[in-house]
């Protein structure tokens, strides 16, 4: 009988008158059940980490009336966004490589038949026949090192899944703050365009009377028009601003939709060393380090793939005039292979791993101080706005609005008031839109995606 080549096999071996029910019962046995694989060494999956992806993408039913909050608004997300399906076969992929690193070699059945032809004459023609059933056996430490190393992977699939959490409510603030920051410069541009549309008019009708000239309703009509077309942009902007959000979070959301908490006047605490120590626990170092750990058990199952492992087996031959069985004992000669190569590709990946997470933990330093110092100018900024730039604008133009009504102030002076309180609100709103963004960039720096969010409106874990 045929042997694969890189075993060695030892056959010892008996005459029998009657064979044919031992070699019978052999090859029989074959339909019995494989060996079990212990559960104690298998992982169970996880119900919450490994759900059906049909659940996960299940619509939720929900009302977007009155003010929405981001938090809503990001667990609309993590609810029906593909990220969260992928997570969880990411999650199931992982559960069933553990699964297979614990499964035993199937055993191995081989059937032989053949016809003699004998060189006497005086012998009859013979087919003989036989079979033979062998089963792989793993060391056990070889086996467990396999396990383990199969479970440091799923380590790394949880980490990972953290940081793919974290990155999606990042992006689910942000487009909830671009919508916010549209609407708001949406309203005031519609704020002035009927301002401008009510002073054309009030200069018509002054021209009328001879109280104004002609070239002052032209300017006033080219303020209007002017006014007009930047509502109409901001509208636009507003519209592609929803159309975004609509993608992260639920094709159901309102063409009125209002954003509760996108910006706040509060100064946020922005402590530097507490920053620090918390971006030291950030998921993505902590995916790193698992993935480290998963190196390390590879290397140790590498190690311990080169011990050989054995194939024991029971075989029965039949001729015309002898029957023959017994048992077999095989193991690898590691001549040629000694998986070298295997374990210098897994210490090669432990040591990428290691300067990976020395590169993302500078990389998360020089975020972390980015984003600590565009929060305090943008905050710093907005509070100078607020507090004593705009109320002194807000004084212009009632002043010159005032004046203009009773004749004291001609058209160009009140045209440049209100540009020039125009331009005072637009900086405010981008400050209050760019320290928003700031305080994202800054949750995302530390791993903590509710900086600058209320604990009760903190979106779910």
């Amino acid at each position: 009988m045929s042997k694969p080549s890189s075993v060695t096999h030892f056959r010892s071996g008996s005459r029998l008158l009657a064979p044919t029910a031992l070699a019978v019962a052999i090859l029989a046995g074959c339909s019995g059940a494989p060996p079990r694989t212990d559960s104690s060494t298998v992982q169970p999956v996880l119900t919450a980490q490994a759900a059906p992806v049909a659940d996960v993408l299940e619509p939720q039913s929900q009302s977007w009336s009155g003010p929405i909050p981001i938090a809503r608004l990001v667990a609309a997300a993590e609810a029906s966004h593909p990220t969260r399906a992928a997570i969880a076969a990411a999650h199931a992929a992982a559960a069933a490589q553990v699964r297979q690193a614990g499964a035993w070699d199937n055993p191995e059945l081989e059937l032989s038949l053949g016809r003699t032809r004998p060189r006497v004459e005086d012998l009859e023609r013979d087919r003989p026949y036989g079979g033979s059933l062998s089963q792989r056996l793993s060391w056990w430490g070889k086996r467990n090192a396999r396990v383990a190393a199969a479970r440091a992977r799923q380590q790394v699939a949880g980490a990972e899944a953290q940081v793919a959490l974290l990155g999606l409510r990042a992006d689910v603030r942000r487009a909830a703050i671009q919508y916010a920051a549209a609407i708001d410069a949406t309203t005031q541009s519609e704020e002035e365009a009927r301002i401008a549309a009510e002073l054309a008019t009030m200069t018509e009708t002054r021209a009328a009377v001879g109280e104004a000239d002609r070239s002052s309703v032209a300017r006033a009509k080219l303020e209007a028009t002017t006014a007009a077309l930047h509502r109409d942009v901001r509208r636009r902007e507003a519209a592609t601003a929803l159309a975004v959000l609509r993608t992260w979070c639920s094709p159901a959301l309102p063409d009125n939709l209002v954003v509760a908490d996108a910006f706040t006047d509060a100064t946020a605490v922005t402590d530097a060393a507490s920053l620090a120590q918390a971006a030291e626990r950030h998921p993505q170092l902590r995916a790193l380090a698992e993935v480290a750990a998963a190196a390390e058990a590879t290397i140790t199952a590498e190690r311990e793939a080169r011990l050989p492992d054995l194939t024991i087996g029971i075989f029965a031959d039949r001729e015309a005039e002898k029957d023959t069985y017994g048992a077999t004992l095989g193991f690898e000669v590691p001549l040629w292979n000694r998986n070298e190569g295997g374990i210098a590709a897994a210490e090669a990946a432990q040591s990428q791993a290691r300067a990976t997470a020395r590169a993302e933990r500078l990389r998360l330093q020089r975020d972390l101080a980015e984003a600590l110092g565009a929060v305090q100018t943008a905050q710093g900024e907005a509070t100078a706005l607020r507090e004593q730039a705009a109320p002194v604008a807000d004084e212009t133009i009632r002043l010159r609005t005032t004046a203009f009504q009773t004749g004291d102030a001609s058209l160009a002076d009140l045209l440049e008031a209100r540009r020039a309180a125009n331009a005072v609100r637009a900086e405010l709103r981008d400050a209050r839109r760019r320290a928003a963004l700031a305080l994202v960039d800054l949750g995302q720096a530390v791993g903590d995606p509710t900086v600058g969010l209320a604990p009760a409106e903190a979106p779910r874990p």
